[in-house]
């Protein structure tokens, strides 16, 4: 049996399942509708588990698909125990009275309210600060509000998502339902990512960028360093792919929250990898703004500048899966900052801080 964690939208598949509004199954990438789950073993059933890792359904697998060092399953969903109480629970499908007039759907949140007093229905996307926004928001102008949660499947239906969420919530909510679909706002709070090679600078870059950002800015600026997250928050994590992946994803999931309480997060590991960059970005972009900082130092010059001998030692086998020696580093394609070698940490922290403002034909402000 394989146990599987399940994700804000996941556990959203579960919630709609048990209000009927879902049929409970998981279903491969190629099929419509079901959860969509990806587990790292397909050796028998998955147990589905919740936020605080209590099993709460249980995944009987009849079909897999391979991907990658994955599989996608698929099979009958059976709930093992009820779910913790969401957000505004009174106000989500199988709790909240029903609606006797047709709806309008609000995907994003930068669009004018309807005029008027009819239903709408806000859509919870995982984000629990924007829902409270969007919820209070409708209430304060008089509207009836009921809460879509946003399944897994409109999630990945690309430019039909609309469309899938309208769907699901006409079937419900047991009304009509339109859409108003606009931009969807995101906080203040601002995570930068400075990846590079061991020695590249990118943490002497960090710093000066952090001690500026303090000087400058009404924001609460917070350092990740990576030698304190390693003794600290990844304490008992090593080199291999999936530490580094986990180190990173810990680093990440911080630095989302400094973000989504209005602050600015600054880290610099190594990073070395695309897919660990891409996962903190997309989890950022939830909350706030991601800038993502490749210091670019040719590895000669990280070797030449090495005070701790430590390529001399990955050079000589004695350390192991060593960042540009014996493991890869995938150079980032979507930097939003290239810092190259002939910049001072001050220069760099400059270029860093223009690519931090809003809005790049003003003056910088924070």
């Amino acid at each position: 049996m394989t146990d599987h964690r399940l994700t804000a939208l996941q556990l959203h598949d579960l919630e709609l399942m048990v209000a009927g509004s879902l049929e409970p199954v998981a279903t491969l990438p190629s099929e419509p509708g079901g959860m969509a789950l990806q587990v790292p073993s397909a050796d028998g059933p998955v147990m589905l588990l919740d936020r605080e890792s209590t099993p709460v359904a249980r995944v009987d697998v009849v079909a897999t698909q391979a991907d990658d060092d994955a599989w996608w399953v698929a099979g009958p969903v059976t709930l093992l125990r009820p779910l913790a109480a969401f957000d505004f629970a009174r106000l989500r499908p199988g709790a909240s009275q029903p609606l006797s007039e047709p709806a309008t759907m609000l995907i994003g949140d930068t669009a004018p309210l309807p005029r008027g007093d009819a239903p709408l229905i806000v859509v919870d996307t995982g984000d629990a600060r924007a829902l409270a926004r969007a919820v209070t928001r409708a209430e304060r102008a008089g509207h009836p509000v009921r809460v879509m949660p946003e399944p897994s499947a409109a999630a990945r239906a690309g430019d039909e998502r609309a469309d899938v969420l309208a769907r699901l919530a006409s079937l419900a909510f047991g009304v009509s339902v339109e859409l108003s679909v606009s931009d969807q706002s995101v906080g203040d709070g601002i995570v930068v990512l400075l990846t590079g090679l061991s020695g590249s600078g990118k943490s002497t870059i960090a710093k000066e960028l952090a001690q500026r950002l303090r000087v400058e800015s009404d924001q609460h600026v917070t350092l990740l360093d990576g030698d304190e997250v390693r003794a600290v928050l990844s304490t008992g994590l090593g080199f291999s792919h999936d530490d580094r992946m986990m180190n990173v994803r810990r680093i990440g999931w911080v630095a989302a929250l400094v973000a989504e309480h209005g602050g600015i997060a600054i880290s610099a590991p190594i990073a070395p990898y695309e897919a660990m960059r891409a996962e903190m970005r997309e989890r950022v972009a939830k909350v706030g703004r991601f800038v993502l900082v490749h210091v670019s130092t040719p590895l000669e010059v990280c070797e030449a500048r090495d005070r701790k001998g430590l390529y001399a030692k990955a050079r000589a086998g004695l350390i192991k899966e060593f960042t540009g020696i014996s493991d890869p580093y995938e150079q980032p394609t979507d930097a939003d900052v290239v810092i190259t070698e002939d910049l001072s940490p001050a220069q760099a922290a400059d270029r860093i801080i223009r690519a931090m403002a809003p809005r790049h034909d003003l003056e910088y402000q924070i």
